[in-house]
């Protein structure tokens, strides 16, 4: 039995309970509504998590993940920070080329790395470059999110830390066209692999 005395580990796991809202929606545009009205009311949008890989859908669909403990989430991305990404990727191809390429790599382009690298010298052929991945990546947003979505919807977790917003919150997910809108408490684990190495965090949607 581990001894609770004992000082935790740097990269050891660690098992906590957190309390949120959950919905789910079955189209995009609800979703991003329902946010809005979210972060009207209070809500900030570090509390607000989408699923992370759909690949982790059970057979019956995002009904069946959204309770279960230990559901790996990812931060929201405003449809307003993606397109800045978008017109960052046209507009600074070179970044892509030098610091941006562990971004591209965890968002399914490192198949093009090697393209980027042969035109990094040309401005024009970079611009290029930077507006077919921009035109990559929102079509790999928009794949996942119709996978989803046949999946059974697109999952929205909102965690509430003040219970005195349980019934805006509640209202909200559901005025905005969420349904199995609840609240639950489930287990989640967390380590030092979670920290971010400053990098900014891909969009779950496009991830592979």
């Amino acid at each position: 039995m581990k001894d609770p005395s004992r000082e935790t580990e740097p990269d050891e796991e660690q098992i906590y309970e957190e309390r949120e809202a959950v919905a789910i929606f079955d189209d995009e545009t609800s979703l991003n509504a329902a946010v809005d009205e979210l972060m009207r009311a209070g809500i900030r949008e570090e509390d607000l998590s989408l699923l992370a890989d759909v690949k982790t859908l059970p057979p019956e669909g995002a009904s069946g993940l959204e309770d279960r403990d230990f559901v790996v989430h990812a931060d929201y991305v405003s449809p307003d920070s993606r397109t800045e990404g978008m017109a960052a990727l046209v507009g600074v191809p070179l970044y892509v080329a030098g610091a941006g390429v562990a971004a591209v790599v965890a968002t399914g382009g490192a198949a093009l790395i090697p393209t980027i690298a042969v035109v990094a010298g040309s401005g024009l052929a970079a611009g290029a470059v930077g507006l077919v991945l921009a035109r990559v990546f929102g079509h790999q947003h928009a794949k996942r999110v119709q996978q989803q979505i046949a999946k059974g919807g697109l999952l929205l977790w909102v965690r509430v830390l003040d219970d005195t917003r349980d019934a805006a919150v509640l209202d909200i997910l559901r005025n905005s066209g969420g349904r199995d809108v609840h609240l639950h408490v489930v287990r989640r684990s967390w380590s030092a692999a979670d920290i971010p190495m400053h990098e900014a965090q891909p969009d779950p949607l496009l991830k592979l």
